[in-house]
């Protein structure tokens, strides 16, 4: 039986549940008023935006040794961002919306990797991957009970919708008591003092090259959805994005269970290549067999981000773990910008311009021979 996780990593795991049902409430809204190509440019520079963040409050907290109020802030310009994106909708203002949703993602920059290496604070190297994967399972079970809430109103009464928006900030009070709860892991102590932006650690390091690489491969889902979901009707692209949820939450479950049993190095590898197949099927097939492929990128994106933390954080030293995290944060903003821009415009082009599915394919496929080899 394996050893309970610390309860501050469960109500992590409910803090994630409870925030992203209030962002995937929001985000199936976005591809309804924005094409493909200017909301895979957004999408590239609201996750940059944050990844940049991310190192700058990771550092931080390895420094003061205190990851608690970071997240509180972060997760305050969450409540805030969220619920405003309802004046966007009352008075039809896109860049209103787009505003709302960079400010959304700085909060997440603020609070990303101080979350991250509470985790890994709270918990052994044994339980890393069961622990970053329950978060990334919490995650997708929130995403998937927000998208089907939106769907249930976009339904019944789509004239509600700005209102339901504004009410997101009732979940948001729960989140406010999981942080209230949520404890240090005592101080953080380091051998010197934090001198550069950048780990140190070689092994470290060579991880981070990896998932850089990887995260080449990983495209956001508004991205895909707004090109699949063209001419749907709201309510049935709420209950593709929730289908799409509850495929990675699944994955994220599973995947977690088989990283403790056969290692993270071999499921990253088998995921990536998955991914990298699925990516290539969406470049070529069409009708129900793009379906199919869509699957397969929700098996990939619940099953790599929290195998990703875990190899990151089986290597990295206590002092440095924020550093850590906020630098792969930036190795994903840089990889993420570059893929979401440029998958963006190759499907806003149509026919040959699908052919630039192909570099996320490539990506997987090279991250998943890299980390055999490593092995």
């Amino acid at each position: 039986m394996p050893e309970p996780l610390a309860p501050t990593v469960r109500r992590l795991g409910w803090l994630h549940f409870w925030n992203d049902f209030t962002l995937d409430f929001l985000s199936p809204l976005l591809p309804s008023g924005v094409g493909a190509a200017w909301l895979g440019v957004m999408e590239g520079a609201a996750d940059a935006s944050a990844q940049v963040l991310k190192i700058a409050s990771g550092r931080a907290s390895d420094r003061d040794g205190r990851r608690v109020p970071w997240l509180r802030w972060g997760y305050g310009l969450n409540a805030l961002a969220r619920p405003l994106s309802a004046v966007g909708l009352f008075v039809a203002w896109p860049w209103w919306i787009a505003g709302c949703r960079l400010a959304d993602r700085i909060g997440k920059g603020v609070r990303g990797s101080a979350a991250d290496a509470l985790v890994a604070d709270w918990t052994d190297k044994p339980q890393h991957a069961r622990a970053y994967s329950r978060m990334r399972m919490m995650d997708h079970l929130g995403a998937t009970a927000g998208a089907l809430a939106a769907a249930a109103v976009a339904y019944a009464h789509p004239d509600w919708l700005p209102y339901a928006v504004a009410a997101l900030v009732l979940p948001m009070l729960v989140q406010f008591f999981l942080l209230a709860r949520l404890q240090e892991r005592g101080p953080i102590t380091t051998k010197t003092t934090i001198a550069g932006w950048w780990p140190a650690d070689p092994a470290t390091r060579r991880a981070l090259w990896i998932v850089g690489v990887a995260t080449l491969g990983r495209i956001s889902p508004l991205v895909i959805l707004a090109d699949a979901a063209a001419g749907w009707e709201l309510w049935t692209t709420c209950l593709a994005w929730a289908g799409l949820g509850l495929v990675q939450a699944g994955a994220a479950a599973v995947t977690g269970s088989l990283m403790e049993r056969w290692g993270t190095p071999r499921i990253l590898a088998l995921a990536w290549a998955v991914g990298a197949m699925a990516f290539a099927g969406l470049a070529f097939l069409d009708g129900p067999a793009r379906l199919v492929c869509a699957g397969g990128l929700g098996v990939l994106l619940g099953a790599v981000e929290g195998g990703e933390k875990t190899l990151v954080a089986a290597v990295v030293p206590a002092g440095e773990r924020g550093t850590a995290f906020g630098a792969l944060a930036i190795m994903a903003g840089a990889a993420g910008l570059l893929a979401n821009g440029a998958v963006g415009l190759g499907l806003a082009a149509g026919g040959a311009g699908r052919l630039a599915l192909l570099l996320p394919a490539g990506a997987g496929l090279t991250a998943a021979l890299l980390v055999a080899a490593r092995r």
